[in-house]
């Protein structure tokens, strides 16, 4: 897992694998999202820019996981956020907002019988077009 801080937030991100997704979204609380993405550094920067926005009001989504989602995909429509980076079976990233994140990843992980995967870091070059895509959400 990996542990961030922005602005007094605990941001936990954790690399999950899960056969059935569907189960999933039964007990995903509103402070976790999932993300069928390659970097984590994509969720960070993503979750961070749904939280920014969130406090400007300048926010696309109605929920922080909504504008996530947005963000992660560089696209103004929900529906093709979650065609483009929304949850899949295999491979997947949680985000986890709030002083609890990490014990809810846990207990999701647990109750999902997902197993976690090491969290590695993405090339440069790759990070650097994900996070120009994540922005672009503030220009469209």
């Amino acid at each position: 897992m990996k542990v961030l801080r922005y602005d007094n937030k605990r941001i936990v991100i954790a690399k999950i694998l899960i056969e059935n997704i569907t189960s999933i979204f039964e007990i995903l609380p509103n402070n976790v999202q999932i993300l069928n993405i390659k970097c984590w550094e994509q969720v960070a920067f993503a979750t961070i820019l749904a939280l920014r926005s969130f406090e400007r009001g300048t926010n696309k989504a109605k929920t922080v996981k909504g504008e996530i989602l947005l963000r992660a995909s560089g696209t103004l429509q929900i529906k093709d956020a979650i065609s483009q980076v929304g949850a899949k079976e295999g491979e997947n990233f949680l985000v986890a907002i709030g002083e609890h994140a990490e014990e809810d990843l846990r207990d999701i992980v647990i109750k999902t019988s997902a197993k976690e995967l090491p969290i590695v870091d993405c090339e440069e070059e790759k990070v650097k077009e994900l996070f120009e895509r994540a922005a672009l959400v503030d220009v469209l």
